[in-house]
Parts: structure tokens; sequence; C-alpha cells
């Protein structure tokens, strides 16, 4: 039976986190940014927060996809973050869309942090 190796295990979590950071920067922070501080629908200091913590996975997901283990440690950082978000959308929003976004979300940031951990098994020497 094949088993997933480290580095395969790495390139899936960066590439599933740049899928969710270039939507994060697509669909929320650009327009937002694009709105200025005076105009934007959420605090602004959440939008700013949101694109650092975008272009951070960005970076972090070069890194894993490189096999380094700073981009592994800062990728599961990343997500960390984003899963106390995703938790706090569970707990606070109102709308079954938002409710079913934040589930999905959970999922993702669970699914790349485990993959960011990932060891190939060792075969036993018994």
């Amino acid at each position: 039976m094949a088993t997933m190796t480290r580095s395969t295990a790495l390139k899936i979590a960066a590439t599933l986190s740049v899928v969710v950071a270039i939507i994060g920067i697509a669909m929320f922070d650009l327009p937002n940014l694009t709105l200025g501080a005076q105009h934007s629908r959420d605090p602004f200091a959440i939008v700013l927060g949101s694109f650092a913590s975008d272009i951070l996975a960005l970076v972090a997901a070069y890194g894993a996809w490189r096999t380094q283990k700073w981009g592994a440690v800062l990728l599961v950082g990343v997500n960390l973050f984003w899963l106390v978000q995703a938790i706090g959308s569970l707990l606070l929003d109102t709308t079954l869309g938002e409710t079913v976004f934040a589930s999905v979300m959970l999922v993702h940031h669970l699914v790349v942090i485990t993959l960011c951990l990932w060891r190939e098994r060792v075969a036993s020497a018994v």
C-alpha cells in the first residue's frame, strides 16, 4: 500500500492554503481595502489583519511547498489563527450560509494542520 510522503503532504497543505488565501484576498480583503477605513463594511483593523494573515499564508505556503521547516511551522501558525476565526464564526454567525462556510473552513484548517504535521511511517524492525 502506498503511503503519502511528507513532501506530498506539505505540497497539498500549501496548495489548500494558497486557494483559501487567494479567495480571502479577492473576496474580502481587496474590496474592503479599496473602500478605505471610512467606508469599509468591517472594522478596518480586521480588514488589515485579514490581509496580513493572507499574505503570511502565501509566504508560508511557499516555504511548505519547498519542504522547508519554517514554512510548515508558519503554515501551522496561520491555520491555527484561522481556526480560531472559524470557531468564532461558528459561535457568532447567524445565517445558515455563514455557518456552513465556517464549518468548511474549520475542516480545511484542521486538514492543513494535520498535513503540516504529517510524518512518514517507519518500517518496524520486528
